[in-house]
């Protein structure tokens, strides 16, 4: 069994985030926002780099959050406004360009600020385990992101199209995937009220 696997992480946060008053990737949270929490919570984790991938508001994001003074590895997707599932398969083409021996890509969205390294840790534990898997979220009766795919489906994840994300991939039946269950970590903040309900669940995490 392979101990130490190559994993790099895509930080997808290229969506213009229409539903929400404001940039998604730059509402506060903790000591900083949703984007920074989410590059110290994967830092912290075993994979090897990570990389964000921009489109929608590149330029105020980057500046805002000072990712070139961080050394962070910005993708961008100019053609962000096709969906995720093109900036991911953007972001998986020129993840591949520089790290083509990877064993694995685990994708994670920038609007989880509950997820800990803990969490993402257990996922690149099981692909050790299970390199030919897809080791994906639990989400009752289906799965999501964060999601780790191995390298037999980089081709797959590098011609996504569309709003879906990686949908498809985690809705194949011929796809072999291990859930594990975030319990209390997965919110979706995709409007004020849920961001708003999200500083209330959490006690005002926002303030520790």
């Amino acid at each position: 069994m392979k101990k130490d696997v190559d994993i790099a992480v895509l930080i997808m946060a290229a969506g213009a985030s229409r539903r929400m008053e404001g940039i998604k990737q730059l509402m506060p949270w903790k000591s900083s926002n949703f984007l920074l929490e989410t590059i110290k919570t994967v830092q912290n984790t075993n994979a090897k780099s990570l990389h964000v991938v921009l489109g929608s508001n590149v330029e105020f994001i980057t500046t805002q959050c000072s990712l070139k003074e961080k050394n962070i590895d910005i993708i961008v997707n100019s053609n962000w406004k096709n969906g995720l599932g093109d900036s991911i398969a953007h972001g998986v083409k020129v993840l591949l360009k520089q790290r083509p021996t990877l064993d694995g890509i685990l994708i994670c969205l920038a609007d989880q600020p509950l997820l800990s390294f803990e969490y993402l840790n257990l996922l690149i534990e099981e692909i050790i385990k299970h390199p030919s898997k897809i080791i994906a979220t639990n989400y009752n009766k289906k799965v999501g992101v964060p999601a780790l795919f191995p390298k037999l489906l980089f081709k797959e994840l590098s011609v996504l199209k569309g709003d879906f994300g990686a949908k498809e991939i985690l809705n194949n039946k011929s796809n072999a995937i291990i859930p594990l269950d975030a319990a209390d970590q997965i919110a979706d903040v995709d409007t004020n009220l849920e961001y708003q309900n999200l500083l209330n669940r959490t006690n005002n995490t926002l303030n520790s």
